[in-house]
């Protein structure tokens, strides 16, 4: 079966705002709003979260797709005779892991041929006659593949990250204009390998497909505090960073993963 990866194309979802609140309220607390937004959203209570859960539905939506059969596929996104479920990835204070719920549409209003029933932890009854639970997705092998090795060099693609139209306009104005960007940019790369080399853990991994990646905060107009952030994509015993994205896209990549321990990350939202 193929399902829609776009959550609201798959379902009818009523009071989206109120299901992602009690949400937050099941699992366990954490801030799910930045602490100064960058761009204004109708939902201000629980915009991460919101983005959070798209996201992991489009994700458990093509891994059933490209799923190798029916139980390879039902692990990635439940979704039989009159039900359908998948993992929210996140934990209730119990460690309870919590999924999203859905059964067949019998509304009058609506063509969706799915109706979303809330967010429910594992022993519900809802989720009863579902053996096995549908297992996380973005889970990361912690192994040698999941390691950022701070030695290695690091290889930039000024051309696509200054002169890219929808790249450039991520660094700050004032970076933009300058005629020494590209230098700016080595001085930058190279004093945030120093700091991965004595922190390693302000490096952050994100999943790009099947690929591991790896977030290096960038300080361009202040030793202290990330501009931007690049994009490294591990090759062969070098990285590539070819493009670079904002504060806020890398903390809703990385909380793809996992919640979210660097301090430079953290400094973004409210706790």
């Amino acid at each position: 079966m193929i399902i829609k990866p776009n959550l609201f194309e798959f379902a009818y979802i009523p009071a989206w705002y109120d299901q992602l609140d009690r949400l937050a309220e099941l699992a366990i607390p954490e801030p799910w709003h930045f602490r100064d937004p960058a761009y204004e959203t109708k939902n201000i209570y629980t915009p991460i979260l919101e983005r959070y859960i798209q996201i992991l539905f489009q994700q458990a939506a093509l891994d059933h797709y490209y799923a190798a059969d029916e139980t390879q596929a039902d692990k990635a996104f439940y979704i039989r005779n009159e039900v359908a479920c998948f993992n929210t990835g996140l934990l209730t204070p119990r460690y309870a892991s919590v999924f999203a719920y859905f059964e067949r549409n019998k509304r009058k209003d609506t063509t969706l041929d799915w109706y979303f029933r809330g967010f429910a932890e594992q022993s519900s009854p809802w989720l009863k006659y579902i053996e096995p639970l549908p297992r996380k997705v973005f889970s990361i092998n912690r192994g040698a593949a999941s390691c950022y090795y701070p030695d290695w060099n690091i290889r930039i693609n000024y051309k696509h990250i200054l002169e890219d139209q929808e790249n450039a306009n991520r660094l700050p104005p004032v970076i933009r204009e300058l005629e020494n960007a590209m230098l700016l940019m080595d001085s930058a790369v190279e004093l945030a390998r120093r700091k991965a080399n004595y922190s390693p853990s302000i490096v952050v991994p994100q999943m790009y497909g099947e690929q591991v990646q790896f977030l290096l905060p960038l300080c361009l107009s202040n030793m202290d505090k990330p501009d931007v952030v690049m994009v490294l994509s591990p090759v062969d015993g070098y990285y590539s960073g070819t493009t670079c994205i904002t504060l806020e896209m890398a903390y809703l990549n990385a909380r793809l993963i996992e919640k979210p321990t660097a301090p430079w990350l953290l400094n973004l939202i409210e706790r």
